[in-house]
Parts: structure tokens; C-alpha cells; sequence
């Protein structure tokens, strides 16, 4: 896949996507221009007609080369979220990239003109602590539900962080130490036999 991204040991990937097709809006708004040219030729003859067809010809051969430019551009762009990180690469010559780890964003928003909204486009600003402060990620498929997504691996990463981990279970020194001191206690009368019987089973039923 174009533009991948090396996944670090235990990241996942939530989201992964190329733009938006608005990202080609303007090629073809430009390349809509080619159809009154095609009607205004076949409707006229003569000298108008072989005006036009060099206009149509001329127009062509600088819109073509310009869409295929912006496909590539399309191709090698990439957004990411995973568990861990926001990631997005583009450039095709050269190439940049952008990563802001999940425990610096200190908040998301989107941004979505009229004509985005419509289309379920927009612009991702997600501002961190970094030295870059602030990023746009642009022509974001559905960015509220990337926002609300960020802010899950977010709040699944601190809950994480913040689970207390599993006690580890009495290793044999440890394990010999305590059935001594309950052996002692037994002596001294500070448990009756019972009672000595029930945690010396729920000690070796621990430590099994």
C-alpha cells in the first residue's frame, strides 16, 4: 500500500483512509467547462468551429495532465488513527509526515463548509502539546466520527494506563516464608488449629 505505515509492537489500526473525493472539486469544476466547449463545436462551422476545437484541444491537453496530478497527490495521502498515534502522509516526490501521540492531543474539532457537510467531507483541527501546537488534517471522510473515535482511543488508553495491574502470585521463597510464620503463629497460640488449616488451604490454593 502506498504511503504505509509501520505499526509499533501492540498498535492497532481504528481508522485508515485515503481523502475525500472532494479533494478533486476543483479539477472537476474545471473539466465541467469542457462540455459547453464540446456543444458550442459541434453546434458552429467554419472559422468558429476551428477556433473552438483548438480551444477544446488546448483546454484539454492542460486539464488532463492536471487531473492525473491530482489523482497521484490522492493516491499517496493517508490518514491514521490508531491506539496509539494520529498519522497522516502525503507528497509524492518528496514526502512529509505528521504523527501526534494519543497522550498529547489536548483537543479535537472539525470544521465543515455547506458543500462538505453535504458530502460527508471536512477538516480535522487536532491541537497538542507538541512544538507544532496545532494540525489540520484536510478532507477527512466523516470527521465527527473520527473526532468521537480519537476521543475513544483516548479514553481507552487512560483507563488502561490507570487499571490496576494483577498481583503476582507468592513465588516458592516467598510462599515457604509465609508457611513458616503461620507455623509460628500456631506455636505462639495466635491461631487455633483451625484456623491454621483454613490459611495454610487458602495460602497453597493462591500460590498454585
Amino acid at each position: 500500500m502506498p504511503s504505509r505505515v509501520e505499526l509499533l509492537p501492540a498498535e492497532s489500526v481504528a481508522y485508515d483512509a485515503r481523502p475525500h473525493l472532494l479533494f478533486f472539486a476543483f479539477p472537476a469544476a474545471w473539466g465541467s467547462l469542457l462540455l459547453p466547449l464540446v456543444f458550442a463545436h459541434t453546434a458552429t462551422s467554419g472559422f468558429m468551429a476551428d477556433a473552438l476545437r483548438i480551444l477544446l484541444v488546448g483546454f484539454s491537453l492542460a486539464w488532463l495532465p492536471w487531473t492525473a496530478w491530482h489523482f497521484v497527490q490522492w493516491w499517496f495521502t493517508r490518514c491514521m488513527v490508531t491506539n496509539f498515534r494520529v498519522v497522516r502522509r502525503h507528497g509524492v516526490l518528496s514526502r512529509e509526515g505528521v504523527e501526534i501521540p494519543l497522550d498529547r492531543v489536548s483537543n479535537v474539532n472539525f470544521h465543515q463548509s455547506i458543500l462538505e457537510r453535504l458530502f460527508g467531507a471536512g477538516d480535522l483541527i487536532i491541537e497538542s502539546s507538541g512544538q507544532e501546537g496545532q494540525s489540520r488534517f484536510s478532507d477527512i471522510r466523516h470527521p465527527d466520527e473520527v473526532q468521537l473515535l480519537i476521543h475513544r482511543q483516548i479514553l481507552t488508553g487512560k483507563q488502561r494506563t490507570l487499571s490496576p495491574s494483577p498481583t503476582p502470585a507468592p513465588t516458592a521463597p516467598d510462599l515457604l516464608g509465609q508457611l513458616q510464620e503461620l507455623e509460628s503463629m500456631r506455636f505462639r497460640g495466635s491461631l487455633s488449629d483451625t484456623e491454621f488449616v483454613a490459611a495454610k488451604q487458602k495460602l497453597l490454593g493462591n500460590g498454585s
